[in-house]
């Protein structure tokens, strides 16, 4: 969501290149109106994963060109080379974005201004067991990764400091099941609210 007027999804292709969709939300609801689409910029291809900042700028992952774009009042505003592949899936620690690059199976670093987006580190980390990350999240200090490799999927989790560097937490978790997806990560206030 980005804020309480709109809802943004990402649709991969169809149509190609794919499309960044603005649903209107009254008080968070879907009012019933057409969404707008915005097609991605040109020469680039598939949005994917997204994290919003607190004005509503989201840093949207463009996968299958290797791209990342900041979009802003309903349009692409910068692009920037990712520098690894198929980065897919995003999360957000303060001015921190975090990718997990599927194809490179690492997690890059960015950050979002107001009218740009930057690669502040290619390979913040690399995911440990060689799999390939499907999903990130981050919360409290702690980002989890899910990755998928060798017949199994495993979470692989990381500390956080204040500028956004990665520690390693301890082995890598095998799940036990050849193709979990999906992580979120919550600090004791979140699971105080479920």
């Amino acid at each position: 969501m980005i804020n309480d007027k709109q809802l943004l999804v990402t649709l991969k292709t169809d149509p190609d290149p794919g499309t960044v969709d603005l649903v209107s939300l009254d008080e968070g609801r879907v009012t019933g109106a057409v969404p707008t689409a915005v097609s991605a910029p040109q020469g680039t291809l598939t949005p994917f994963g997204f994290a919003v900042y607190r004005d509503g700028t989201a840093v949207i992952t463009l996968a299958h060109s290797n791209q990342d774009g900041l979009f802003r009042n309903g349009a692409f505003t910068s692009v920037v080379d990712a520098g690894q592949a198929a980065d897919c899936w995003m999360t957000r620690v303060g001015k921190y974005v975090f990718t997990a690059n599927t194809g490179s199976k690492t997690i890059s670093r960015l950050i979002g201004t107001g009218s740009h987006v930057f690669v502040d580190s290619q390979v913040a980390a690399a995911i440990a067991t060689g799999g390939a990350p499907t999903d990130i999240d981050a919360d409290a200090g702690v980002l989890g990764v899910i990755d998928h490799g060798a017949g199994q999927s495993h979470l692989s989790l990381f500390r956080y400091n204040e500028f956004g560097e990665l520690t390693a937490q301890g082995t890598p978790i095998t799940v036990g099941v050849p193709n979990a997806n999906g992580v979120a990560i919550l600090s004791a206030d979140d699971r105080d609210r479920i």
